[in-house]
């Protein structure tokens, strides 16, 4: 069978090979290549400049740290981390003054940082959070009064019918003193009507 023939740019001839599967030596050189990027990223250094320094050029700012391919996240990224674990997970309570404190570090510490602007997002949403709260109580303290309130109205009311209902049998009490009275008075002036009426 006739090997197919291939022309390149510059008019040479070559043939392609009908087997197109790879040699040992190639994946040998492959794997080595692949190793030899790996290792390189992981021994790059991570860029760190001191909170509150400025950099070899000059440019003023907070530190921007970069971390290797392995090595550990840059201490931007851990703070900010940290501080997201403090909004309340399973495992965690919700420390909203802690977690408030940290990205307040972050933001101050790392201003050029990636996390600032969520750290300062999280900071609003926390003074959100806690003027809410600040109302709910203020709202469960009034709620409260109300009640106490409205348990004092009750007895007050209560006092008050119980000694009206008193003074209501009382009233009953005199008038029926009365209409007895009255019945007698009539019965007398029916009787000195009559001894009138004899004495003439």
């Amino acid at each position: 069978m006739r090997k197919p023939r291939f022309y390149r740019k510059d008019n040479m001839i070559f043939e392609k090979k009908q087997d197109r599967r790879c040699s040992q030596g190639n994946l040998t050189r492959l794997f080595v290549v692949g190793l030899l990027v790996i290792s390189f990223g992981a021994c790059a250094s991570s860029s760190t400049v001191a909170p509150g320094k400025e950099s070899a050029r000059g440019i003023a700012g907070g530190p921007v740290e970069k971390a290797g391919l392995f090595g550990k996240p840059p201490a931007d990224a851990m703070m900010f981390n940290e501080g997201v674990s403090w909004l309340g997970l399973k495992d965690k309570p919700a420390d909203y003054a802690k977690a408030k404190g940290i990205f307040a570090i972050l933001a101050q510490n790392y201003p050029q940082s990636k996390w600032r602007p969520q750290a300062e997002a999280f900071m609003q949403l926390i003074d959100a959070i806690q003027s809410l709260q600040a109302k709910h109580l203020s709202s469960q303290d009034l709620a409260e009064k109300l009640k106490q309130d409205q348990k004092q109205f009750k007895k007050d009311i209560q006092a008050l019918i119980s000694k009206l209902e008193v003074e209501n049998a009382g009233l009953v009490q005199e008038n029926e003193k009365l209409r007895k009275d009255i019945e007698l008075l009539k019965q007398l002036e029916v009787q000195l009507d009559k001894r009138g009426k004899m004495l003439r």
